[in-house]
């Protein structure tokens, strides 16, 4: 993701066969948008829309002739069968379109144009102007939350760009030292309100916050997330009981912070799921002891150390090696080799082996 994705940015369009290039906003622009719009207890809109579909049946020509905004060019608007607003761009390149109901209420109550913009926004201002459409709002503050998983894996100085500043919380909207910043693509005003949210998740065990700087990290808190081996025993997450995994990934996760430290230990999710014996195989072949042999570089000692006998033994060295070169003396004495026992004989006990003694 860029800040053209983020903020805002300039992406094509085709309209009619033609290729244009309109400023869009990004996910986070228009949430701060949405949190921006107060909250409408009540409206007129089915009144003054009613108002407005009877002007079009009392006119002579069943029509009636608007004005864009912008532009002010002409266009004329009908009520199709479904009382949808149908129109007719009266410029040469004369281009027709529906108006759904929905999309002109969406507008009229957010701001924001889902469709046929310039025209959405002509027949909205027609409406306040013409029939008096009105708002009743709700005083009550709605909260947003914008959650970013991964965070740290972006470019997150060039998506943010200017959010380095507004996320900072005396400087949102609403707050003492509230401040807009003009975006460089609209030229719009943009400020972060203060009931929005940020939640960013990231992996700690691999080093990755580091990419992430100082002036970003402070507009943070940061909290730490353990591992929840209580959540093991709810049977509505994991149905299989022949195995206490609570205790399981207790114990294994004690060994880990000895052994390497607490940023390393194993999730919880890891087990959540699993409905029988096979299922725990799988996840201890496929998933947990690959891990093992990450964190420790393919130290099968000390993967031993945290699975126990039931899953690692030593193996005798019977490789064989030239009489005519010589090495370290002790090199063969001391080299030791591991493997792990054959995944089809693991069962019930060579798990509970793990945290029993």
């Amino acid at each position: 993701m860029g800040y053209e994705d983020f903020i805002e940015g300039i992406k094509p369009e085709t309209i009619d066969g033609n290729v244009t290039y309109e400023v869009k906003d990004g996910i986070f622009k228009y949430l701060c948008k949405t949190a921006f719009v107060k909250q409408i207890k009540s409206d007129n809109f089915d009144t003054v829309y009613h108002k407005l579909l009877n002007e079009i049946d009392n006119s002579t020509e069943k029509k009636l002739v608007l004005e864009t905004l912008v532009h002010s060019k002409e266009f004329s608007i009908y009520k199709n069968s479904k009382n949808n607003i149908r129109f007719h761009a009266n410029t040469e390149k004369a281009y027709e379109g529906v108006i759904k109901k929905d999309i002109l209420e969406h507008y009229l109550k957010t701001g924001e144009t889902l469709d046929w913009s310039s025209y959405t926004k002509a027949l909205g201002n027609y409406l306040i102007e013409h029939f008096n459409y009105s708002q009743n709002e709700n005083n009550e503050q709605k909260n947003y939350v914008f959650i970013i998983d991964e965070i740290n894996r972006g470019n997150v100085s060039a998506i943010f760009g200017e959010l380095i500043t507004l996320l900072e919380e005396d400087k949102r909207k609403g707050n003492k030292e509230q401040t807009e910043i003009i975006l460089p693509y609209s030229n719009e005003k943009f400020s972060v309100p203060n009931n929005v949210d940020i939640i960013g998740t990231m992996n700690t065990a691999d080093r990755s916050v580091e990419a992430l700087d100082t002036a970003l990290r402070r507009r943070f808190s940061f909290v730490e997330m353990q591992p929840n081996p209580s959540v093991l025993t709810d049977e509505k997450y994991v149905p299989y009981k022949d195995v206490d995994l609570k205790t399981l990934l207790e114990t294994i996760n004690q060994r880990i912070e000895v052994l390497v430290d607490k940023h390393h230990q194993i999730g919880h999710s890891y087990f959540i799921g699993i409905q029988n014996l096979e299922d725990l195989k799988q996840t201890f072949k496929d998933k947990i002891i690959p891990l093992l042999e990450e964190y420790f570089y393919g130290d099968f000692g000390k993967i031993g150390l945290v699975l126990g006998g039931s899953f690692i033994y030593q193996e005798e060295n019977n490789a064989k090696f030239p009489k005519n070169f010589s090495y370290e003396n002790d090199f063969l004495e001391d080299k030791k080799v591991y493997c792990f026992t054959p995944f089809k004989n693991w069962n019930e006990q060579t798990f509970i082996s793990v945290y029993e003694d």
